[in-house]
C-alpha cells in the first residue's frame, strides 16, 4: 500500500512539474517585460501569411531575431518619443526595421505604442524578384482622435 501512494505522489509531482514547464514556455517570450513598460512583439509573414522564421527585427538600434513562428521577442520600447506631436505622452511612434536574406528590407514608419501597453504588430515582406524593388515601406497614421482633433471632427 505504501508503494502505491509512494507512486502516485510521484506522478503527482511529476505532472505539477510539468505543468509548470509548460506554463513558463508559454510565456518565454515575454519574459522581462513587465505590465508597466511599452513594449511591442513583431510578427513577420510572406506574401501567402507564412510565418518568416530568423527575420531581423530592429527597433531603436536593437537587434532581435524571430522564431519558427516569425515572432520576435517582447521589445521593451526606450526613448519613447512622439513624432507628430510632442506633447503627448499616452501613445509614442517608432521606426521598426525587418530584414531576411531573400525578402526586401522593410520598413514600418510612425508605428504607434501605446503607454504601458504591449503592441501586437504583424507586418508582410515580399520576396526579392526581377522588380528590383529596393525596400518597402509602410507609414502607419496616428489614433483616429488624433486625425479627428486636426480635421476638427469629434467622430
Amino acid at each position: 500500500m505504501k508503494a502505491t501512494l509512494k507512486n502516485v505522489a510521484i506522478v503527482v509531482v511529476a505532472l505539477a512539474m510539468v505543468l509548470v514547464v509548460l506554463s513558463a514556455i508559454d510565456k518565454a517570450s515575454d519574459i522581462g517585460v513587465s505590465a508597466s513598460k511599452t513594449a511591442i512583439k513583431v510578427t513577420v509573414v510572406d506574401l501567402d501569411n507564412n510565418p518568416v522564421h530568423n527575420a531581423v527585427v530592429t527597433i531603436n538600434g536593437s537587434t532581435f531575431f524571430c522564431d519558427n513562428n516569425g515572432n520576435s521577442p517582447a521589445i521593451e520600447i526606450e526613448n519613447l518619443h512622439n513624432s507628430y506631436d510632442k506633447s503627448i505622452t499616452a501613445w509614442h511612434t517608432q521606426t521598426v526595421v525587418i530584414t531576411k536574406d531573400g525578402y526586401v528590407p522593410t520598413v514600418v514608419l510612425n508605428c504607434v505604442v501605446f503607454d504601458k501597453e504591449m503592441r501586437k504588430l504583424t507586418v508582410k515582406i515580399y520576396p526579392i524578384d526581377e522588380s528590383k524593388l529596393p525596400y518597402v515601406c509602410y507609414v502607419e497614421t496616428p489614433p483616429s482622435d488624433y486625425i479627428n482633433q486636426l480635421v476638427g471632427t469629434n467622430n
